[in-house]
C-alpha cells in the first residue's frame, strides 16, 4: 500500500511540472512568434511596423518573436499588422527571352528563329526605336523558378557553322528575394559560349511584375546581337 501511494504522489508532482503557466511578461510587452517570416525579412517587417505605427517593435531571434512595447491598444493594433505580413512567401518565376537583333533580315538558310511573342512586344518596339537593327526575333525563352541562389542552362540553335551555343543564367538574391510584386537580384549573370567568343552579362537588377527590362548587347557577329527581355509573374 505505501508503494502505491508513493507512485500516486509521483505522478501528481510530474503533472504540476507540466502544467506550470509560462513567464509572464509585463502589461507593456508582448510577444508575437510569426509562422512563415524568415528571420531577415522579420526585421524588416519590425522596422517597417514600428516607423509606420511608432509603437516600439523588435525582432528578437532567440525566442524567434517580435517584441512589441507599448499600451494594450497598441500591442493589439501591432499584432494586427504584423499578421497582415506573417503569411507564405510568394511563388515568383523569371522569363528570360533570349533575342536576336539583325541589321539586316534575316536569311532563309539562317538559324530558326521564331516571332516576337505579344508579352514582350511593347520591349521590342521601344528597342525598335532606340536601336538601329531592322529585324528583330526570338532566339529562345526560359522560365526559372526563383529561389535563393541558381544556375540553369540553355542551348541556342545552330547559328552557321558554329554549332549549337550553350548559354548559362545565374543568379543570387542576398536574402529574400521579392517584396511584394518586385524581384531583387543582387547578381544576375548569363554567359554564353559562341565558338572563340565567351560573353557575358552581369548585373544587379530589380524588376517589378509586368515590367520588361532589356539587358544586352553582347556581339556575336558583325550583324547579329544578342539582348536579353526579362518579364516575372508572382503567384
Amino acid at each position: 500500500m505505501k508503494n502505491v501511494t508513493l507512485a500516486l504522489l509521483a505522478f501528481c508532482s510530474l503533472g504540476l511540472a507540466q502544467t506550470q503557466p509560462g513567464i509572464r511578461l509585463p502589461p507593456n510587452v508582448r510577444m508575437y512568434e510569426p509562422k512563415n517570416l524568415t528571420p531577415d525579412r522579420a526585421e524588416r517587417v519590425a522596422l517597417f511596423v514600428q516607423n509606420t505605427i511608432g509603437v516600439r517593435v523588435t525582432w528578437a531571434n532567440v525566442p524567434h518573436a517580435f517584441v512589441i512595447n507599448g499600451k494594450p491598444e497598441d500591442q493589439e493594433m501591432v499584432e494586427a499588422l504584423l499578421k497582415r505580413y506573417d503569411v507564405p512567401p510568394p511563388r515568383i518565376e523569371l522569363t528570360v527571352y533570349v533575342i536576336r537583333g539583325l541589321a539586316s533580315a534575316p536569311a532563309a538558310a539562317g538559324p530558326p528563329t521564331n516571332p516576337v511573342p505579344p508579352e514582350i512586344k511593347s520591349a521590342i518596339d521601344e528597342m525598335k526605336a532606340t536601336f538601329n537593327y531592322q529585324h528583330y526575333a526570338l532566339w529562345d525563352a526560359i522560365t526559372i523558378p526563383i529561389k535563393t541562389n541558381g544556375e540553369v542552362q540553355g542551348l541556342l540553335p545552330q547559328l552557321l557553322d558554329n554549332g549549337p551555343s550553350v548559354y548559362t543564367i545565374g543568379y543570387s538574391t542576398g536574402g529574400p528575394p521579392n517584396e511584394g510584386t518586385t524581384l531583387n537580384l543582387a547578381e544576375f549573370r548569363f554567359a554564353i559560349k559562341f565558338g572563340e567568343i565567351d560573353s557575358h552579362i552581369k548585373t544587379d537588377l530589380t524588376i517589378r511584375e509586368g515590367q520588361k527590362l532589356v539587358l544586352g548587347k553582347i556581339r556575336l557577329l558583325n550583324d547579329i546581337d544578342l539582348f536579353l527581355v526579362l518579364t516575372t509573374k508572382v503567384y
